[in-house]
């Protein structure tokens, strides 16, 4: 499996995860119950339960409950993609839209980011507004009348 498929699985993952906290939880139950009835139908109502389930677990859960959470649905995914992988594009589709309801619901739920580097790779992780390129100068945090070293 590609290092595409698996950035999908953890980003589809941790939208999902940080909707079940939410009162959108029902349209992730409801988009990713029709992802997995077109690929393995056979497992979609498994799959709505176990939505439920982590609806009723992450609502109260700490940050470690709610990365097992995560990390359990990315597991999910990756078997998913590895076993079918044109669910790709559909799980990047059913992606945008649930982040266009987490983008529509400010302040909601609580945010869980987790990132994977190896070699001489960088992660950057953000949440919220940021801008990447040139650094932004700082102030002068001098006291009056200091000199410049």
């Amino acid at each position: 499996m590609g290092a595409e498929l698996a950035s999908l699985a953890s980003s589809a993952a941790a939208t999902i995860a940080n909707l079940l906290a939410t009162d959108a939880w029902e349209q992730v139950k409801k988009k990713i119950g029709v992802l997995w009835r077109r690929f393995r139908p056979d497992q979609a109502a498994g799959i709505e339960a176990e939505l439920e389930r982590g609806h009723l677990e992450i609502r109260d859960a700490d940050d470690t409950v709610a990365l097992a959470i995560t990390r359990d649905w990315e597991s999910r995914l990756l078997r998913l993609l590895d076993a079918e992988p044109t669910v790709a594009d559909e799980l990047s589709r059913v992606v945008a839209e649930l982040r266009q309801v987490q983008a529509g619901r400010p302040g909601q739920g609580r945010v869980w980011q987790s990132a994977k580097a190896s070699g001489q790779s960088t992660v950057i992780q953000v949440g919220g507004n940021a801008t990447l390129g040139q650094p932004i100068p700082l102030p002068d945090r001098r006291p009056p009348g200091a000199q410049s070293p």
